[in-house]
């Protein structure tokens, strides 16, 4: 009788026996990040500003060679790197962390071009003493034709920085300059989706201003998602001069 009191009781004490034991998922993921030259793919020693979207958290290095940090939810992530010599490049990405207990992503960084001295600008004729945008005038608009963004998002691709780089030397050169920037798109595809997409690209173009000392009061955003066209949508060549991102002048 006691050896079946004795087996009976090791049936509820011992798992596995009548029941399934659930496999516990990895509940925290850690976090890699590394800069490497674009061309070249060494590793750069980079400042890395991580912000965790929807654990509201922001992760911070200084210049180092790999960053890490633990993630333990799910979460949108809004990479910015930046490096002495090289544009800085700003990535969104989405992390699981109930898949996996490690992440790395490395970011590529383009190098800058060197700068022209003010000896060598006065005596290049090819050399361009300033950029500055002129002739501002209130309720003036400005389209930023060398602004890109990788396609159907709002990450912003490297080769934008200089015409970004002359607004704000334009804001630097005006103190009392506000402007409203506008993004726009074509009508291919959902248009809440192109209303969302365009407000969120000049909300991109905001931050990138904010992150070079330019004050958000002076700073507002709109999107216009496909509803001003400035060509008909009737080719890929008219459709790509709608997909564009302006300035107005609101006050000077």
């Amino acid at each position: 009788m006691r050896v079946l009191f004795a087996f009976v009781l090791l049936l509820f004490v011992l798992p596995g026996h009548g029941q399934s034991v659930a496999l516990k998922k990895p509940s925290r993921t850690l976090f890699s990040l590394k800069a490497v030259d674009s061309k070249t793919e060494a590793v750069i020693s980079a400042q890395f500003s991580v912000t965790a979207i929807q654990a509201r958290k922001v992760f911070t290095s200084p210049s180092t060679s790999s960053f890490n940090f633990v993630l333990t939810q799910t979460d949108t992530l809004d990479v910015l790197a930046m490096a002495p010599g090289y544009h800085e490049a700003e990535e969104l990405m989405v992390v699981s962390c109930d898949t996996c207990h490690d992440y790395e992503y490395i970011i590529k960084l383009d190098r800058q071009q060197p700068t022209v001295s003010p000896e060598r600008a006065k005596t290049s004729p090819t050399a361009k003493p300033d950029t500055v945008f002129r002739n501002l005038a209130v309720n003036q608009s400005f389209q930023l034709d060398d602004v890109y963004f990788e396609q159907s998002t709002y990450t912003l691709r490297p080769e934008s920085y200089p015409q970004l780089d002359k607004l704000v030397k334009t804001l630097q050169t005006v103190p009392q300059l506000k402007i409203l920037v506008v993004g726009h798109t074509d009508n291919v595809g959902d248009r809440r989706l192109n209303q969302a997409l365009s407000e969120n690209r000049a909300s991109v173009i905001r931050a990138y201003l904010a992150r070079h000392g330019i004050a958000e009061s002076r700073l507002r955003v709109h999107g216009f998602g496909d509803t001003q066209p400035i060509a008909p949508n009737d080719s890929e060549a008219n459709k790509q001069k709608n997909r564009r991102v302006e300035f107005v002048v609101l006050a000077m």
